[in-house]
């Protein structure tokens, strides 16, 4: 099978060397499914692997609809051949305290976890791939596959509503006007979650893809209008940036939140956590959400997610799609087709 793989560098936080490659298909093991790949999309987090971060080596990629091909005997989970699907990327190991739990700390937080084409486990940019059938979730026939291949960073937006931290009366900010930061907007409106809701960055292009009901504000370079500063209950950083939690935590009212959706292969050298101390913020770190939520909220057409693609690309020019997502500016989703 055709594979985009990429090389181990020497140097934790060097840019990682890639390929295509052929590979074997995988071999499904005691709990597994073989998954053949209709869809792939590209997120951020792919291209700071590329940069460095996590100091991954294999196959790439997180965001998929596939198809059943093969499905382990120990199946207690009524996955059958054939069946579209996506899955969770944590693999926990389903043995620890944490995974005792059965909580979405098990979900995240395994201790000894894997995580699908980020940390020691291939990924989705690649024909098949394996994963454990406890993964999968189906995905319901009135969902295409550009919609399905949207779950994973639905289900990442609609962690901030599993985690709580946003009150009905509440100003809300979110940073970032990329697919994540965009995807945010469009959940915490479907579910009127908020008093206020404003979105800041640097393209009014995009942000007029949101409906009238939130406030767009352009911003030049990290500088926000003081007007912003102290105003708002929470602040949720979504901009890719590593200075953007500086920015979050000015425009944040004094005992506010913020939440941080931001994963980069460098860090920023002008944070100074001095104003999160002195205001006496809580700062709440958030990352994969519940596919069950994202799923039904495509299933009841409350989040348009079609308005978000840029560009789908075959998977042969697997290459050319992550130069141009590198390259180009002012993008949003780009997906792969096998």
């Amino acid at each position: 099978m055709k594979a985009l793989v990429v090389a181990r560098s020497d140097v934790l936080g060097e840019a990682a060397k890639y390929s295509l490659k052929e590979l074997d298909r995988p071999k499904i093991t005691k709990g597994d499914a073989e998954i053949k790949i209709i869809r792939a999309g590209i997120c951020n987090t792919d291209l700071e692997i590329l940069n460095g971060y996590m100091g991954f080596q294999g196959v790439l990629g997180h965001e998929f609809v596939g198809l059943i091909q093969e499905v382990d005997e120990n199946n207690p989970y009524g996955i059958k051949k054939g069946q579209r699907v996506v899955g969770d990327i944590n693999l926990a190991c389903g043995e620890c305290e944490v995974c005792k739990e059965k909580s979405y700390a098990s979900r995240n937080h395994c201790p000894n976890r894997t995580c699908l084409g980020i940390s020691n486990k291939d990924g989705t940019y690649a024909e098949y791939m394996s994963l454990p059938l406890k993964n999968i979730h189906v995905v319901p026939d009135s969902i295409t596959d550009q919609q399905a291949c949207f779950v994973e960073p639905l289900a990442a937006a609609c962690r901030i509503l599993e985690q709580k931290v946003i009150q009905l009366s509440d100003r809300v900010a979110v940073i970032g006007d990329g697919k994540l930061g965009l995807m945010i907007v469009e959940v915490l409106m479907s579910q009127k979650y908020c008093t206020e809701l404003a979105v800041f960055g640097h393209h009014m292009e995009k942000m007029t893809l949101l409906s009238d009901g939130v406030k767009k504000v352009v911003v030049e370079g990290n500088t926000v209008d003081a007007c912003y500063e102290d105003f708002f209950h929470v602040t949720i950083e979504a901009s890719g940036s590593p200075e953007g939690i500086a920015t979050a935590s000015k425009m944040t009212k004094p005992l506010g939140t913020v939440v941080l959706k931001t994963t980069c292969a460098q860090a920023s050298p002008k944070f100074n956590p001095a104003e999160i101390a002195i205001k006496e913020l809580k700062v709440i770190g958030s990352r994969c959400g519940p596919f069950d939520t994202a799923i039904k909220m495509l299933t009841s057409r409350c989040v348009n997610v079609d308005k978000f693609i840029t560009k789908v690309f075959p998977f042969s020019r697997v290459m050319e799609a992550l130069d141009f997502v590198k390259n180009e500016r002012g993008l949003l989703k780009v997906q792969m087709a096998m």
